[in-house]
């Protein structure tokens, strides 16, 4: 976008990056604007502001900023712009972002959506050889990923199918990519199934995994129809793993779709405890995002009465000591309905279970599939 709009003004541009010492630095700052001032009408351009100084939210006086801030003030009525980029702008003094030095900050989010798509499709049609990609289901597997990732996902996809020598890149070799790229899934483990182990043997740590995850995506589709992209569980040399991902919809501030949330969150635990009785010892994650999930339906917004109000000022002992049991009442009532769903949905979560025993990931439309082949019971939460 910087670049965009430098090169449409027309007029020179003058760019600074943190390229020097911390002494030179100021030096080569303060030539900078006086070489824009002098060659004005222009544009100077500082780069990743916020790597300027090592500075933090609490040390926000360092010498580069106000050097920044003393050259702006300097050439006002100068017909210089000043544009500048930064990952992190809380680094950044508020003096200098105030209006008067740069009267505009505007946040440049992730891509979503149609953005998503456009883009992928933009990065896809640059790749030679390439086969049969939905570029609107690529950006629905990586959704909330950035341009650089997405572009990323496709250059892995290309070096995969060379690295097999396709003739063409594939839907599988993106998929592949997003598993490895994104979600750091070795390469080696990509290919394999897990048919030499009993899907019903709850002593293989694979096997669990694959229970576990077949659970998360068995809820989510009952709850949440459609919205589970990728779900994998795999097994390496060293150890186990897997995920379920699942498309941000953007009715995260419902208060239903919260409590699905919550179930989706202890279904893992819940499909393990249901097909083999016995206790899920890797869902400590799974565990802390229902807490956290209940505690703020219940303490933020009152769900469970006013009288559990979160207040700030009040002493963290005194609020874990009335909000921690009504959370934990509304996660057992809440873990029964995740209990019940699978139970309800038995064939759904067996389905999903046996097709990750014979490869370690499925997409949206084997999910699709295997819902084909089941009736899908709703329950009300």
């Amino acid at each position: 976008m910087a670049s965009a709009l430098m090169e449409a003004s027309g007029r020179k541009a003058i760019i600074c990056r943190k390229d020097k010492p911390n002494g030179d630095f100021v030096k080569a700052l303060k030539a900078a604007f006086k070489e824009a001032k002098e060659t004005a009408p222009s544009i100077i351009f500082l780069d990743d502001m916020d790597k300027f100084a090592n500075g933090d939210s609490r040390r926000r006086d360092q010498e580069e900023y106000v050097t920044v801030q003393s050259c702006i003030d300097n050439i006002k009525g100068k017909d210089v712009f000043v544009l500048a980029t930064a990952n992190d702008i809380d680094v950044l003094p508020s003096s200098l972002l105030r209006a008067g030095r740069f009267d505009r900050v505007i946040e440049v989010c992730n891509p979503r959506g149609d953005d998503a798509v456009n883009i992928m499709a933009h990065y896809i049609k640059q790749k030679k050889c390439v086969g049969e990609i939905d570029a609107a289901v690529v950006a629905r597997l990586l959704d909330g990923c950035s341009c650089a990732e997405l572009e990323t996902a496709i250059n892995e996809a290309g070096l995969l199918a060379g690295y097999e020598r396709a003739d063409v890149i594939t839907m599988d070799h993106v998929i592949k990519a997003c598993l490895h790229t994104v979600h750091d899934i070795p390469n080696d483990v990509l290919n394999r199934g897990h048919l030499d182990v009993d899907i019903y043997d709850a002593n293989e740590q694979v096997t669990r995994v694959i229970w576990h995850e077949a659970g998360h995506a068995a809820v989510a589709e009952v709850l949440d129809p459609g919205s589970v992209t990728l779900v994998s569980a795999y097994s390496g040399n060293k150890s186990s793993g897997g995920f379920t991902s699942q498309y941000n919809n953007g009715n995260n501030g419902i208060i239903e779709y919260r409590m699905a949330d919550v179930c989706i969150s202890l279904a893992g635990k819940a499909a393990l405890e249901q097909k083999f009785g016995i206790t899920d010892i890797g869902v400590s994650r799974d565990l802390e995002q229902a807490f956290r999930t209940v505690t703020m339906l219940i303490g933020g917004c009152c769900s469970g009465g006013f009288n559990l109000h979160l207040d700030r000022f009040e002493n963290p002992d005194e609020t874990e000591a009335r909000v921690d049991p009504a959370a934990a009442v509304e996660i057992e009532r809440l873990y029964r309905k995740t209990k019940e769903i699978l139970a309800k949905n038995n064939d759904l979560l067996c389905g999903i279970a046996k097709a990750l025993f014979e490869k370690s990931y499925l997409t949206a439309a084997d999910i699709e599939k295997i819902k084909s082949n089941c009736r899908v019971v709703l329950v009300s939460l």
